[in-house]
């Protein structure tokens, strides 16, 4: 069994190692089994999930180095849709393990009910538009991915860049799914790629990797920043790739 066959009622007896007649209170066992559950989710999360990810930007470079033969770039598009099939299996597993619950596929709603209220008493006023043609619901991995690239550019332009008015737009151009937030702020000095990113930032390049999308960070003109996270339709459907013929 993979790694990908794995769901939540299979981990439950993994983790379910004291049983009521060995004589420890029953309060005792279930601190322990919360503990060895949370243990196993950091282990699956450094060793397993942090793995995938990097497979999954790699085969992206290479099918990018490789775009001139279609059929290693079929191989790639396959090899990246299992890759991206299992992790976020994987992923649903830990957020079974750690208690918490997956989002529902709504991210407007998501951002509007959990997100915006936590700005609502700081000096920074967050604005969300949402354009007509956004879809109701994304898939649940893709929700959260876009969650927390919108959760981590807002803390940037409260924290870093003293925003005071920052913009949410979620809409549909063409073909693409386009997430933008832009801010007020003071902007950021380094963008120019001369230096290493921050791990927030780089943060949000992978997620936007992870569901092949693209994601780029440009100081305005006016001052603040826009980052921008944009994904071809396809690729938020998260469908499987059929498995390429042998001959």
């Amino acid at each position: 069994m993979s790694i990908a066959d794995l769901e939540p009622d299979h981990i439950a007896p993994v983790v379910a190692l004291h049983s009521a007649d060995d004589g420890t209170r029953p309060e005792a066992s279930q601190l322990d089994a919360d503990q060895i559950r949370i243990g196993l989710a950091r282990e699956l999360h450094d060793q397993v999930a942090q793995n995938l990810t990097a497979l999954l930007v790699q085969t992206r470079t290479f099918a990018r180095t490789h775009q001139h033969d279609r059929e290693a770039v079929a191989h790639f598009a396959y090899v990246h849709a299992s890759v991206l099939e299992t992790l976020n299996r994987l992923r649903n597993i830990l957020y079974d393990l750690r208690g918490q619950s997956v989002m529902d596929g709504d991210l407007a709603r998501t951002v509007k009910e959990r997100l915006l209220p936590k700005f609502e008493q700081t000096r920074m006023k967050v604005r969300l538009a949402v354009g007509r043609s956004w879809p109701d619901a994304l898939p649940p991995e893709t929700c959260i991915h876009l969650y927390r690239i919108i959760q981590e550019a807002l803390t940037n332009a409260y924290r870093h860049g003293g925003a005071r008015s920052t913009e949410v737009h979620l809409r549909v151009t063409g073909n693409l799914l386009v997430c933008t937030i832009r801010d007020d702020g003071s902007g950021i000095a380094w963008l120019d790629e001369s230096e290493a990113f921050g791990m927030g930032i780089l943060g949000m390049k992978e997620r936007a990797e992870i569901l092949g999308g693209l994601l780029t960070i440009r100081n305005r003109p006016q001052g603040g920043t826009t980052v921008t996270a944009s994904f071809a339709k396809e690729v938020l459907l998260w469908q499987s790739t059929p498995q390429p013929s042998a001959s």
